[in-house]
């Protein structure tokens, strides 16, 4: 369990052809574009109506986006993409792919909202557990180790991105939604391979809460990914309340067929908003990563860096470091104040101990949430745990202009109050 293996980014990275070319997968089912969804020389922010429609295309002809709120945030990333992104040929695709995805999980959304209205109560059955640290702490092997208990669900990616009741998983592999979702993860990692080494992503594997939460566009994924300051300003100090609210709707949603199932969640970007977070899920307990951010970060700069290579002309990995200390310090600060006012609500799990013994830590959690590790239960964890070792990530503070004790002072607040040992 060397590194985590977290990520932030999904789009397509073709590079010729033309969006109102469509491609019928079979009959009856949705549309793909072929080519790129941004043609040479046009501006992202003249670009929505096509976005739009390219997503309606793909969904099958959907055109209910639901409530107008998302087309501010929207219109400030796509001005923002123009006025600040040095964006290559494929970071054009790759942002706009980002854009389209999102606008098809909303037709998705409000589609299976119109068909199933009951399913979006605002009440979770069990109470939900959610994982939540800086990035880089070791919170996807927790969250698909937990998530290998059959009492348990996660959000499958492929129903992060195109959201409804999910289906017996006998019936993915016929889903459209699920084999372009499949096809996309595919593409992603042959035009990076160096991806798959560092974020393991799987269509029908548990994934973060942003492939919800960007159907708002309101995210830390799009700054993790493009260097837009104005966007970024913008997302600092928005109001994430519609956006958290929408993102239960749509849990509700995904777990409709099977409430008796406790949600268990993950999402490093929940540091940033968490009264809104705990407002939409009032129940929630959330378990809270800790780990030497002198390690975490540099790890974390080398993820996005990965994605930043690919997307801008030049990327300046320096600027890249001093972005990422300073948004992962302003979340952990918000993180830490509302963790004051709502102490009874936490768990915290140290990354040293959770490599050291997984199942006595898992274990602690389920006592925590009141529910028996049974025997049968521990050894299915015991056999995820086997079947899924950690990969190798290498990395180094050096190259994006940082070093372990100039990030560990931007952190000590949050050293000091938990005691976190540095890593050699």
């Amino acid at each position: 369990m060397e590194d985590d293996d977290e990520g932030a980014f999904f789009g397509s990275r073709q590079e010729d052809g033309r969006t109102d070319q469509l491609q019928k997968e079979s009959p009856g089912e949705s549309q793909k574009p072929v080519g790129p969804l941004l043609p040479d020389g046009q501006p992202f922010a003249e670009s929505s109506e096509r976005f739009h429609r390219a997503a309606s295309a793909i969904m099958g002809g959907k055109e209910d986006f639901g409530d107008p709120d998302y087309l501010d945030a929207l219109r400030i990333l796509l001005q923002s993409l123009d006025e600040e992104a040095e964006l290559s040929p494929i970071g054009r695709q790759s942002l706009a792919g980002i854009v389209v995805t999102a606008l098809c999980g909303r037709l998705s959304s409000e589609a299976s909202w119109a068909r199933e209205p009951d399913a979006q109560t605002r009440d979770f059955p069990l109470a939900p557990l959610l994982i939540v640290g800086l990035p880089r702490t070791g919170t996807t092997a927790l969250h698909r180790m937990l998530c290998s208990d059959p009492r348990h669900q996660g959000l499958e990616l492929w129903l992060g991105q195109s959201p409804k009741p999910r289906p017996a998983a006998a019936e993915w592999n016929s889903d459209a939604d699920y084999r372009r979702c499949e096809l996309g993860v595919k593409e992603l990692f042959a035009a990076a391979p160096e991806m798959a080494k560092i974020h393991s992503m799987a269509a029908d594997a548990p994934d973060e809460c942003w492939n919800l939460m960007r159907q708002s566009f309101a995210s830390v994924t799009f700054e993790c990914v493009a260097h837009i300051p104005s966007y970024s300003a913008w997302w600092a100090d928005c109001d994430m309340a519609g956006a958290y609210e929408r993102w239960a709707r749509n849990l509700h949603l995904i777990g409709s067929r099977e409430p008796e199932k406790r949600w268990i969640l993950k999402d490093p970007s929940h540091l940033f908003s968490p009264e809104a977070l705990l407002e939409a899920a009032p129940e929630a307990l959330i378990v809270m990563t800790h780990r030497d951010p002198a390690r975490s970060i540099p790890s974390v700069c080398s993820l996005n860096a990965t994605a930043r290579v690919a997307n801008e002309k030049a990327p300046d990995l320096r600027a890249l470091g001093s972005e990422q200390i300073a948004l992962w310090s302003r979340g952990m600060e918000r993180f830490m104040a509302a963790r004051a006012r709502h102490p009874d609500r936490f768990i915290d799990l140290h990354f040293t101990d959770f490599q050291r013994d997984p199942l006595a830590s898992v274990e602690g959690i389920y006592a925590r949430m009141g529910s028996p590790l049974a025997s049968e239960i521990r050894s299915e964890l015991a056999a995820w745990q086997r079947e899924n070792p950690s990969g190798e990530h290498h990395y180094g503070a050096g190259e994006f202009g940082l070093d372990p004790e100039r990030i560990r002072t931007e952190f000590r607040e949050y050293v000091e109050a938990f005691e976190i040992p540095p890593e050699a």
